[in-house]
């Protein structure tokens, strides 16, 4: 399945809404003064639920026919572990190295990191060491999730995942799972909604029915989120918090979104820039790596650049924050994250290409003994 430029596009938007959203934070801290709006603060946690909607989206479109197949099931589960963690733990021993030799430059308005729980993605009271992998533990276990649902019939699985999320809504209707452990919160918290709606969505749009659904229509969807949607849902605080209300609000938002650009894309009627669809490859490189990168342009600044703030210099500090993010994103892609997936795949092909023992034993047991 060739991928959608669509999905690359999405995930070039929402990386740049998490950049700017961070940028506000270092501009306040770095420059003296903030010319950025504040309200980019609350929309900058919007992109994460994004991402979530996109990821359930992938994950139907790369195991369709692979269901009740061990071997296929194996190499699935092998697919996502190398895609998540390789260039993880790059920027994990780099911020690790920062963290060992200036602490107070790595999360100092959290708690101290669990080094082994960040190490291997696993939840905990406090932030991860890389601060923004707090939201690849959540995919870590929808992936988890997922996989063990591919050794179901693949037909039921609009069922299961309706289940999954009934579930999950369910509970938190009756119980606050924002006081329970870590490991508990991270099963049922409401982040789930997200990919299942996300999952379903890409159901829909691999089922024939969704040729029913007009250009005008996918249009309208498309349109309709920014215009009216997100305006609408900010305007009556649909998005504070991380409950319920928030998670199927935008959910449902990005959801249209995402079915209305697949479809038209799929019809030839939408067209990506190449610039978004490269950000949106090395988006992975760029949200692992944006905070070290916001952090050494802005010490920089403090050394090189003007002793009094100014307009003019915010503006400066901004562009340069922005460009040196991207810039790196893609160049970070090109030297550790596309090798990385390069190896990881040549591994997988020799792991997956040799034959089952039992395939093997049979072969020797038909030959003729000479």
């Amino acid at each position: 399945m060739s991928k959608l430029n669509s999905l690359q596009a999405f995930r070039c938007i929402g990386l740049t809404g998490v950049v700017i959203g961070h940028m506000t934070f270092a501009e306040e801290k770095y420059a003296g003064l903030s010319l950025l709006p504040t309200a980019i603060k609350d929309f900058n946690q919007l992109f994460i639920d994004w991402f979530f909607v996109v990821s359930g989206f992938i994950m139907v479109m790369v195991s369709r026919g692979r269901f009740q197949v061990p071997r296929e099931i194996l190499k699935f589960a092998y697919a996502r572990v190398a895609r998540i963690y390789p260039p993880y733990w790059v920027y994990f021993f780099i911020t690790l190295a920062v963290f060992l030799a200036m602490p107070s430059w790595v999360n100092s308005a959290h708690e101290g990191p669990n080094l082994w729980k960040s190490f291997f993605l696993v939840p905990d009271e406090s932030l991860p060491l890389v601060m923004v992998a707090w939201s690849l533990i959540f995919e870590m276990w929808f992936y988890l999730v997922f996989t063990s649902l591919m050794f179901c019939s693949e037909r039921y699985l609009p069922w299961i995942l309706g289940g999954w999320a009934g579930l999950i809504i369910g509970i938190n209707l009756v119980v606050d799972t924002s006081s329970m452990g870590p490991v508990l919160r991270l099963i049922l918290h409401p982040y789930a909604v997200e990919f299942v709606l996300g999952s379903l969505i890409a159901l829909f749009y691999f089922n024939p029915v969704s040729e029913r659904v007009s250009n005008r229509l996918a249009l309208g969807m498309l349109l309709f989120v920014p215009l009216v949607g997100v305006p609408v849902g900010y305007s009556f605080g649909l998005f504070r918090g991380e409950g319920l209300v928030r998670v199927f609000s935008l959910g449902c938002l990005f959801g249209l979104l995402t079915i209305g650009a697949t479809l038209l894309e799929r019809r030839g009627k939408l067209r990506i820039p190449s610039i978004m669809v490269a950000i949106g490859d090395s988006s992975y490189t760029t949200y692992l790596s944006h905070l070290l990168v916001l952090g050494v342009v802005g010490k920089l600044w403090v050394l090189l650049g003007p002793a009094t703030p100014s307009v003019a210099g915010n503006i400066v500090l901004i562009v340069l924050m922005f460009t040196a993010v991207m810039v790196y994103g893609l160049v970070g892609f090109r030297l550790i994250e596309e090798p990385l997936m390069n190896g990881a795949n040549r591994l997988g092909k020799r792991m997956f290409s040799r034959k089952p023992p039992q395939e093997v034993g049979a072969k020797m047991a038909a030959k003729p003994v000479e």
